[in-house]
């Protein structure tokens, strides 16, 4: 019986197959195991289709202030801060945002300096001139100064009157420009701020001579969605910002208490294009930061790439930044953390080991190497013949024919270990030597 109504048209199959067999042959030609970055690159041109933007992506990386304000983690030694902003340079970071109220914070401002970081350098500090003063001090040619916007805010302020608020706050800004410094105006909870006092807050700051302000999505209730208004509405917000008020360029800062904090600032950067020469991203690596964290320097930079084509940065190091942020901070890593977790590029299931090892972008966005990290064939309750027989290629370093006995053996042996003896944790290297060796693999 053949189902469906026979008297509709039927598709274009023939058509359709050709363009199929064309498209697979033009995937196999870029496509291998072993990672080749032109290959790669003709590929991901290939198979992403590239929404271009009107607008330079700056990441404003803020590990080293927001980060490391993450309840619960260690504060990074001097030395390691130091090789987190060196490792974060080499990738292509612009702009580096450090806490400098401690002695260590500033032992590692120093240290950063003697390592020619001192242009990307950017101090955070209070409306206050002590705190300005202090960024003087220690030689930043940045600052960014964080105000609350939002009348919820407010309230730690109940007392004093708005037109004192803002005469703070310019006076902030005003001082540091005449002491030669480069300004950005951090809106402390943004998304929920009145737009009558944003503006008027807005264009004050800009008379006073800041660059750039600083939307804050502090409580992460921004939302991406162009429907919707300000202020959570971000998008809208970008275009009222640029509308009505006088500043040269925006900032998103988004927080993650609700899961959005990539989707708003990939929403700002898309908001942005075509409006601003630049808009800049405030990011921490692996979304470190307060409560929930925020938006992952890694994830932006990667969904710039993928999907916007943007290739000025130096993907090769993202892994390995990920584990010594971990490490020197006590910071436990989560196995399934998209790009650089250990689990990122892991592969149990039956299924997915047999399309990675046939064409491996069939369960891989881009090749594990691209960001220093490594595919992994782990051996489990839910592996094949396909999973065994790969990991026991990369045990053995040399092929291993699908039909031979000892392989067929020793699938059934794994089998038998999960089935009946009600096994709930993979099979390790070590033990996989053991049971191979077992049915005949001798040169394990």
């Amino acid at each position: 019986m053949i189902w469906g109504n026979s008297m509709k048209k039927n598709p274009d199959f023939e058509g359709m197959e050709r363009a199929r067999r064309e498209y697979l042959t033009k995937i196999r030609q870029s496509a291998s195991l072993e990672f080749n970055p032109e290959k790669w690159e003709e590929m991901r041109k290939l198979v992403y289709n590239v929404t271009p933007l009107d607008v330079d992506v700056v990441i404003d990386d803020t590990t080293l202030r927001e980060g490391v304000q993450m309840a619960g983690i260690a504060s990074p030694h001097p030395s390691d801060a130091c090789r987190m902003a060196c490792m974060l340079r080499d990738i292509g970071v612009e702009r580096l945002e450090v806490l400098t109220y401690t002695k260590s914070d500033q032992e590692a401002v120093k240290r950063m300096q003697d390592e020619n970081l001192g242009d990307i350098l950017a101090a955070w500090s209070r409306a206050t001139k002590g705190d300005i003063d202090l960024a003087l001090k220690l030689d930043f040619k940045q600052v960014g100064i964080s105000h609350p916007v939002s009348y919820i805010h407010f309230e730690k302020w109940i007392d004093k009157p708005l037109d004192e608020l803002f005469a703070r706050v310019r006076g902030a800004v005003e001082y540091a420009r005449q002491h030669g410094l480069t300004v950005f105006v951090h809106g402390e909870d943004s998304t929920r701020a009145d737009w009558k006092f944003e503006k008027a807050f807005i264009n004050t700051v800009a008379d006073a001579g800041a660059s750039v302000y600083r939307i804050c999505d502090t409580v992460g209730c921004g939302t991406s969605d162009v429907r919707a208004s300000p202020p959570q509405g971000i998008p809208a917000k970008i275009q009222q910002i640029k509308k009505e008020t006088k500043i040269p360029t925006v900032e998103i800062h988004a927080h993650d208490d609700l899961g959005n904090a990539v989707e708003n600032t990939m929403a700002t950067i898309r908001a942005a294009s075509g409006l601003y020469d630049k808009v800049y991203a405030s990011t921490t690596f692996l979304g470190i930061g307060d409560r929930a964290g925020g938006a992952e320097t890694e994830k932006i930079i990667m969904n710039c790439y993928i999907h916007h084509g943007i290739n000025k940065w130096n993907l090769s190091t993202l892994r390995e930044l990920a584990a010594f942020i971990a490490s020197s901070t006590n910071y436990p890593l989560p196995v399934n953390k998209a790009i650089v977790g250990d689990a990122a590029f892991a592969h149990e299931s039956g299924i997915h080991v047999h399309g990675v090892s046939t064409l491996p972008l069939t369960y891989e966005p881009f090749p594990p190497e691209l960001v220093g990290h490594g595919r992994t064939i782990v051996v489990g309750k839910r592996s094949g013949r396909h999973g065994v027989k790969l990991k026991l290629e990369e045990i053995l370093k040399k092929k291993v024919d699908e039909d031979d006995p000892k392989l067929v053996q020793l699938v059934e042996v794994i089998k038998k270990k999960f089935v009946e003896g009600r096994r709930r944790y993979p099979i390790g290297d070590d033990e996989l030597k053991q049971l191979a060796r077992k049915v005949g693999f001798y040169e394990i």
